[in-house]
């Protein structure tokens, strides 16, 4: 990994720090040929990875290659100073584009705090310093920093106050936040996790050891931005394919009736006005609909992303009388496009607690529902049953509509709609997206089974709570 720099007057640096005289003991002590040397200087290039590897004079958490790629090293790879050069590290930092992390220490003990200021110095951070929890959530709010070190009991206000404001506030609620404390009680440690802290270290504070928690949260805090930089790309790539038109369509609308309305107000009467207004109201319905489905889906892969800790966001998981909750859905919706008389019910008269958030159940019973409707005939039948088996439970939902080919099946992902040429069915096609990933989230299974004009079958296999199994 190399990048264009000033090789030679790094390599010099590199001389002095380590007292080598001659090239060839400078090659040995990078572990490269001579002429490997020889052409760094002739390139003017340095390969950055081997010189922090020999150097241990700089913390880094990502460098921008030449190439304007990324490259972010494994928390083992984040080296701590062993021997340090301020010159050599500030040339090398600006040189390998590499952003110096801020760190806010609120801690009210003068000495503990200059401590731990003194030593992520030496690693290279830029440190701020607040002595006490008001003016550690002031420095918070306007710096911004990377990473938040809070004392607990402090004068003012609390770390336990300082971290409920942080994560109230979306400037500052993505900041990891790490306590120390002489509280060494599991029950102040769970107190302090569940009001959302990334760490908690007990005093009397190991450096080292303070040290390992920081980088850990610097690292972790790449792969979420990795993460969501992802997700935000894939969306933003549907976004440009299909939004222009599903945005259009009932803005459109809105503009047009409300328009029509103003310019003929006066020769208008109040039955038309109405009219005009109930269209008016549907498309901002349609268009309300879409924008909560798009955040949906980006909160349900951001949740998927970040792994154990994005499912605590999931809250409660278990839906009791999952029969009751599912008929009454799958009836709502039948009534709200005049469908009743199509569904053919079959839910399990035993109660069946489910191991899923009972708004996720909902909104996953909905898209499947709503799907059936969308996609098949009125009067054509949609049967859906519910009831355990093979240790779990299985919804069933089975409509006689377009149906999907075994491609079309296996393309199934955000964004997509198929034959929209042909029948020009409103959605942006998120539906499947959404119950996959809400499925997945709860460990349950998603089967599809689908032939083209002759309908499709969607089964949903779901975890029965424990409680329930105990019972």
């Amino acid at each position: 990994m190399t990048k264009h720099s000033p090789a030679r007057e790094i390599l010099q640096r590199v001389k002095d720090l380590y007292d080598i005289s001659t090239d060839a003991d400078l090659a040995e002590f990078f572990g490269i040929t001579p002429s490997a040397l020889s052409n760094w200087k002739y390139r003017n290039t340095v390969d950055y990875r081997l010189l922090f590897e020999k150097c241990y004079g700089f913390n880094y958490h990502f460098i921008i290659t030449g190439e304007g790629e990324k490259y972010a090293p494994d928390e083992d790879e984040i080296l701590e100073i062993q021997r340090g050069n301020k010159d050599l590290r500030s040339l090398v930092l600006e040189d390998a584009g590499i952003t110096q992390k801020k760190i806010l220490i609120i801690e009210d003990h003068t000495q503990m705090r200059q401590l731990i200021e003194r030593h992520l110095k030496k690693e290279g951070y830029i440190v701020l310093g607040a002595g006490d929890g008001t003016e550690g959530l002031t420095l918070a709010k306007e710096h911004v920093p990377d990473v938040i070190i809070s004392d607990i009991v402090m004068p003012g206000l609390s770390g336990y106050e300082v971290l409920r404001e942080i994560r109230a506030d979306l400037q500052t609620t993505h900041i990891p936040l790490l306590f120390i404390s002489s509280k060494a009680d599991l029950a102040e440690i769970r107190h302090a996790m569940n009001l959302g802290a990334d760490d908690y270290l007990t005093k009397p504070i190991q450096i080292k050891e303070l040290l390992q928690a920081v980088n850990a949260r610097l690292h972790k805090s790449a792969l979420v931005q990795r993460q969501m930089d992802s997700v935000l790309q894939k969306i933003r790539s549907g976004f440009v394919r299909v939004l222009p038109h599903e945005f259009r369509t009932p803005l459109s609308t809105i503009i047009g009736g409300t328009k029509y309305i103003i310019d003929s107000f006066e020769s208008l009467s109040k039955p038309e006005i109405l009219e005009l207004l109930k269209m008016v109201n549907s498309s901002t319905n349609n268009l309300n609909r879409l924008l909560e489905k798009i955040l949906l889906y980006a909160k349900l892969e951001s949740i998927a992303q970040e792994g154990e800790e994005g499912l605590e966001q999931l809250g409660k998981r278990v839906t009791e009388n999952a029969g009751d909750v599912i008929s009454d859905i799958v009836l709502d919706s039948a009534q709200a496009h005049n469908r009743m008389k199509d569904i053919e019910l079959a839910i399990s008269e035993e109660s069946i607690a489910l191991s899923i958030n009972p708004v996720y159940l909902t909104t996953l019973v909905t898209e499947i529902i709503e799907n059936a409707i969308k996609f098949s005939q009125a009067g054509s039948p949609i049967a859906v049953s519910f009831k355990k088996e093979d240790g779990g439970a299985v919804l069933n939902v089975r409509d006689e509509g377009r149906g999907m080919s075994p491609s079309q099946i296996k393309s199934i992902g955000a964004f997509t709609q198929f034959d929209r040429e042909m029948y020009e069915q409103q959605g942006i096609g998120l539906g499947f997206s959404i119950i996959a990933r809400i499925i997945d989230l709860f460990k349950g299974k998603l089967t599809i089974k689908s032939e083209p004009a002759r309908g499709t079958q969607v089964f949903v296999s779901l975890n029965i709570a424990p409680t329930a199994k105990a019972k």
